[in-house]
């Protein structure tokens, strides 16, 4: 199996990087798998159930470390489990088929965001300072993208 995402950041936080390693694995072979609708579609409604599981888990975190841009985070956790359960209802009318390209858009929303939002919520509990001073720096280019419309 070709795990592309191995080069996905280690966060050195284990459970963490324990489920993303798993929901990236299950994506990956879903993405590989033969298409063979029946296992393919209750191996998506796994996937599902473990992604919620992670997004439960993290948010919890978020919670628990009084993590400051949590609502932004947990909006992009539910946009995916909307998108997935949309589309993964829309499967299961028969109305279309999982195919390659909705599992390579899977991953690569998963990938954005561990890389984005995740690595920002690693970087808030490792390095505080550094975080403060990239959400600065992020709010100055949002002005200054403001000023220049």
């Amino acid at each position: 199996m070709n795990m592309a995402h191995r080069s996905m950041p280690v966060f050195e936080i284990p459970e963490l990087d324990r489920q993303h390693r798993s929901i990236l694995d299950g994506l990956q072979f879903l993405r590989e798998a033969p298409r063979l609708r029946e296992s393919d579609v209750a191996e998506l409604h796994r996937c599902l159930a473990e992604i919620k599981a992670h997004f439960a888990w993290e948010e919890s975190e978020l919670d628990r470390v009084g993590y400051p841009d949590k609502i932004r985070h947990k909006v992009d956790h539910e946009r995916q489990v909307a998108n997935l359960e949309d589309l993964l209802k829309y499967v299961d009318e028969g109305h279309e088929r999982l195919d390659e390209d909705f599992f390579q858009a899977c991953l690569a929303w998963t990938e954005r965001h561990i890389r984005s939002m995740d690595a920002d919520f690693v970087l808030f509990l490792k390095q505080r300072e550094c975080w403060d001073l990239q959400q600065e720096l992020r709010a100055w280019e949002y002005e200054e993208h403001l000023q220049s419309i």
